[in-house]
């Protein structure tokens, strides 16, 4: 695949060789990456899919191999051939737009479990609970190669990359709640196609958000950030959700309690993790999703990570080493 690094590809030459040298079948279990187990399918190892449906090494990987077939997964699955493996944990061929959107960790472990569903797409990753409706959490990047001269599509949409026993949660949904469609991912953050920016109106990137939540201090934080992206800044961002206080569409919308939201902020596009470091300043705010608020700042709402990580369960920057993490989690913002 297009994607597929050098050393995937040594691997899995390993992998042939030992097994031409000790059996004419190839295990599941020999396999260390999606691709490794599609392009065994296709040099010949069919066997690979034991009841011929289109996935191989269910119970390791459960990779789509074929197309054309009954249970096939959406488009944009089908063309990253999403892998998942049993225990609950999900790797994916996917462009190295889609992966950056992990780079500071999965924090939930979101895989294929219907409350921690993981969503891997060019402009953002997210654990969508389809129980709930909404997201668990959404991560993404932003430097100034995402901004551009497009404007905001509108195009409010189903998600038809969810699986089909999943609720399409539809933009009418929200109709008469008296809840905005709450974007995590911003529209203003993919700007520069109007494919980026149109990504963002998926109904599984939006949250129920009261008004004065939306448009005051969760729209201020938004802006600051893109604020200090035109300053030459990188920012990894995740927002989500904790708390239920009532639902809507017949019980198949869960309205959050609380919004929070972490900002990693890098001196400069392309350091990655290696950037993060015990003086890395790093944003964290949590919200309530109530009216009242549209006048407050952003900053009324500070926290640390680890307060968010000790409600939410989640480990948000998994990816940091451990002594990093200690350091940075348990400051409060104060630029």
């Amino acid at each position: 695949m297009k994607f597929f690094s050098a050393l995937s590809f040594l691997s899995l030459a390993l992998v042939f060789a030992v097994q031409a040298c000790e059996s004419p079948r190839y295990r599941c279990s020999d396999f260390k990456t999606a691709q490794q187990v599609i392009d065994a399918y296709r040099a010949g190892a069919t066997y690979l899919d034991g009841n011929g449906d289109g996935y191989a090494c269910e119970k390791t990987w459960n990779v789509y191999v074929l197309k054309g077939k009954k249970h096939k997964p959406p488009a944009r699955v089908r063309s990253k051939q999403q892998a998942i493996s049993s225990s609950g944990s999900s790797t994916l061929s996917a462009p190295a737009s889609s992966q950056v959107q992990l780079t500071m960790g999965n924090p939930s472990q979101a895989g294929i479990r219907p409350d921690n569903y993981l969503l891997l797409k060019p402009q953002y990753a997210l654990s969508y609970n389809a129980s709930k409706g909404i997201p668990n959490w959404v991560s993404w990047q932003l430097n100034q190669s995402w901004l551009g001269p497009v404007d905001r599509q509108n195009d409010f949409r189903p998600d038809d990359t969810l699986p089909s026993n999943f609720y399409h949660v539809l933009p009418s949904d929200y109709s008469g709640s008296g809840y905005d469609r709450g974007h995590q991912t911003p529209s203003g953050d993919r700007t520069l196609s109007k494919e980026d920016n149109s990504a963002t109106f998926l109904m599984s990137n939006m949250i129920p958000q009261t008004p004065d939540l939306n448009r005051g201090p969760w729209q201020k934080l938004e802006s600051y950030s893109r604020q200090l992206v035109s300053e030459g800044k990188e920012l990894y961002t995740i927002a989500g959700v904790t708390g239920q206080k009532g639902t809507f569409a017949e019980g198949k919308i869960s309205i959050p309690a609380r919004n929070w939201k972490v900002v990693v902020v890098l001196e400069k596009p392309g350091l990655g993790l290696a950037g993060v470091t015990a003086n890395t300043r790093v944003i964290a705010v949590d919200m309530p999703n109530e009216e009242g608020l549209k006048e407050k700042d952003w900053t009324e709402y500070r926290t640390t990570v680890k307060q968010i990580e000790a409600t939410t369960g989640y480990n948000l920057l998994s990816n940091v080493s451990d002594k990093v993490q200690q350091v940075i989690e348990s400051k409060v913002d104060s630029p």
